[in-house]
């Protein structure tokens, strides 16, 4: 008799589990299902929204290409401007420094030089 009534709780306590795991599988499942029913209603929206993020995207590709042949051809730009000066320097050195000496003590240059520095200081 004792083995009857162990028997019998230990049976009334795997029932009890088993309904509440039924339950809970439930509440899982009404759970999965409302998800499911919003994601469909969803899904147009989602649509919409990833053509317009591909859209922006292509645009960005576009707008960065653009973008990296303008900044490689300033800089190219720049090299040839700096190249350019670095060779008219070495073209000033080789002329004779000693002519070039002569005309900046000239009183013409400083003639020239003085009216130029005037006309800047008035403006």
């Amino acid at each position: 008799m004792v083995y009857t009534i162990l028997i019998s709780i230990v049976f009334i306590a795997e029932l009890i589990i088993a309904v509440t795991i039924i339950q809970y599988l439930l509440k899982l499942d009404r759970l999965v299902l409302d998800t499911n029913t919003q994601l469909i209603k969803l899904n147009p929206e989602v649509k919409e929204i990833s053509v317009l993020v591909r859209k922006i995207s292509e645009q960005i590709i576009f707008l960065t290409k653009d973008f990296v042949e303008k900044t490689k051809k300033n800089g190219e730009d720049a090299l040839l401007k700096q190249f350019s000066k670095i060779l008219l320097s070495i073209l000033l050195m080789k002329i004779n420094i000693k002519f070039i000496n002569k005309v900046r003590k000239s009183k013409i240059t400083k003639a020239i030089a003085k009216g130029l520095s005037f006309i800047e200081n008035m403006v």
